[in-house]
């Protein structure tokens, strides 16, 4: 049975701008993303979403796979290119430099808002449970 990715390579170009990454890599990483996101939510294999649900879950594994294959660069005062740089600043006197690396560790993960939002529509946001009390020594 063939795995079905929520999104295609043409889909993740126009929502993350990536245009530089292979083909091949990024439809590997969507299936990849896709697997994680079927596994997280016990979606089955070949079940296809649709509407919002589908959206949201595009919209999921787009998201983790830019964080996976696109590291953010910065170009601060004088530096060419600073890879998994998201911010820098500098002062002039004392000489002092500070960078702040975004997701450093190149690790894809899904958005929480995002992924909650998917849960509820999809009826796995809650969970329920009960309590029995026990008394005077009944289980």
């Amino acid at each position: 049975m063939e795995e079905y990715s929520f999104a295609t390579v043409d889909e993740y170009r126009i929502d993350t701008g990536d245009a530089a990454t292979p083909d091949e890599r990024v439809a590997a990483e969507l299936s990849r993303q896709s697997a994680k996101l079927r596994a997280t939510l016990g979606i089955g294999r070949a079940r296809t979403l649709a509407g919002d649900a589908a959206a949201l879950a595009r919209d999921l594994v787009t998201d983790a796979a830019r964080k996976k294959l696109v590291q953010p660069a910065c170009a601060p005062m004088g530096v060419e290119d600073l890879t998994g740089v998201s911010q820098s600043s500098f002062t002039a006197n004392g000489f002092q430099g500070s960078f702040t690396f975004q997701n450093p560790s190149g690790t894809a993960y899904f958005d929480r808002s995002t992924l909650a939002a998917l849960k509820r529509l999809l009826g796995r946001g809650q969970r329920i449970g009960t309590v029995c009390p026990s008394y005077g020594g009944r289980p």
